[in-house]
C-alpha cells in the first residue's frame, strides 16, 4: 500500500477539551476543494464532486462541501467574470467557501455580483473596508454556523493578506481613488492577523461544537507571518483548518496550537489533484483523507461543463 494513502487511513485528530461527545450521533462529513483555478474538467472535475457528494448523501445523513478559495482563478473564469464558475459551484452544492487572492483579480464589481448570484455562502473574518465610497463585500460575513442534527459546526474564513501584493490584479482591485480601500489585517506581519483570528473564534467557541478554519493562507513559499502554521500556532480553539494558496496537498498535520493541543491541518493542492474528506467523528475524533481518483461522475454537470467549453476560447 502507498505509504501516503496508509497514512490517510490512520490519521485521526483529538478535539479541544469540554466538547460533549455524548451529544453527537452520527459523523459528519466534509467535503473540500481548493485551487480549482478554472480547472473544471481536471482529473474528476466539478462533475466527480457531485457525483461523490450525492454517494456519501445517500450513505450519511450529514454532509457538507466546502471551499478554500482560488475557484475564480484562470482564464476560463474571468471571461465569464466569474459567472460560469458561480453556476457550476451552484449546482455542484457548495455550502461555504472563503475568498482566495484570486478573487479579487476578476474585479470588486464582478465578485460582488458574483457573490450575490451564489447559492452558497462566503466567509472571511480579516477583509475590512478602510474606503469611504461603498463596501463590496458587505455579503461576505466573518463565519456562518451550520448545524447538522443536534451539532453546529462554525465555518471561519481567513483570506492570505498576500492579496495586497502591489502590482497584482488583486491589489489594483482593492484600489479606491489610488488608495488601498481594502485592508486584510497585516500591517505587523502576523500578530495582528491572528489576533483578528482569535476574536473570531472567541466569539462562537462556546456556542459550537466544532471551529472548522477555511484559510487561504499557504503553508509555504508565503510571506513570514501569514501561513497556516503560523496562523494555528499562535491562537486557540480551532479544531481544523482547511488550506489552500500554496498548492501544496496536506492530508491531515497535526500541529500544535498555542496550548500545545494538536489542530488538524490540510489541503487538496490545486485543480482536483485530490478531493479532501474530511470526518467529524461521533467519537470525538476528526479524520481526514485525500483521494486521487473519484469513480462517480454526475451527467448534468458533465453536460454543464461541455457546455462550457463549447462557448469558451479556452481549452483544456
Amino acid at each position: 500500500m502507498n505509504k501516503r494513502l496508509l497514512t490517510a487511513v490512520l490519521i485521526s485528530f483529538l478535539l479541544l477539551p469540554g466538547y460533549d461527545s455524548g451529544k453527537q450521533t452520527e459523523d459528519i462529513y466534509i467535503i473540500y476543494t481548493n485551487d480549482v483555478a478554472s480547472a473544471i474538467d481536471e482529473n474528476f472535475g466539478y462533475a466527480g464532486v457531485k457525483g461523490y457528494k450525492d454517494k456519501l448523501k445517500e450513505e450519511h445523513k450529514y454532509v457538507a462541501l466546502v471551499d478554500a478559495g482560488d475557484y475564480f482563478d484562470g482564464k476560463l473564469a474571468s471571461e465569464s467574470e466569474g459567472e460560469d464558475i458561480v453556476k457550476l459551484m451552484n449546482a455542484v452544492g457548495y455550502d461555504v467557501v472563503t475568498l482566495g487572492n484570486q478573487e479579487f483579480s476578476l474585479g470588486l464589481t464582478a465578485l460582488r455580483k458574483d457573490i450575490r448570484k451564489s447559492r452558497f455562502s462566503y466567509v472571511s473574518c480579516n477583509i475590512r473596508y478602510t474606503g469611504n465610497k461603498r463596501n463590496m463585500l458587505k455579503r461576505v460575513r466573518p463565519y456562518v454556523i451550520k448545524r447538522y442534527g443536534p451539532i453546529k459546526v462554525a465555518f471561519i474564513g481567513v483570506t492570505t493578506p498576500e492579496t495586497l501584493t502591489p502590482g497584482k490584479k488583486a491589489y489594483v482591485a482593492c484600489l479606491e481613488n489610488g488608495e488601498v480601500a481594502y485592508d486584510f489585517y497585516q500591517s505587523d506581519g502576523g500578530p495582528e492577523l491572528y489576533e483578528q483570528v482569535q476574536k473570531t473564534v472567541d466569539k462562537i467557541r462556546n456556542k459550537v461544537d466544532y471551529v472548522i478554519v477555511l484559510a487561504h493562507l499557504g503553508s509555504n513559499n508565503v510571506a513570514e507571518g501569514f501561513s497556516s502554521y503560523d496562523l494555528i500556532r499562535n491562537t486557540r480553539g480551532i479544531d481544523a483548518v482547511i488550506d489552500g494558496h500554496s498548492h501544496t496537498p496536506i492530508l491531515g498535520e497535526p500541529v500544535l496550537n498555542l496550548d500545545g493541543e494538536d489542530v488538524a491541518l490540510t489541503s487538496t493542492g490545486q485543480k482536483f489533484q485530490n478531493l479532501g474528506v474530511m470526518v467529524l467523528r461521533s467519537d470525538h475524533t476528526i479524520f481526514t483523507n485525500l483521494h486521487q481518483t473519484i469513480y462517480e461522475s454526475d451527467e448534468k454537470i458533465e453536460k454543464m461543463v461541455e457546455e462550457i467549453r463549447a462557448r469558451s476560447n479556452t481549452v483544456q
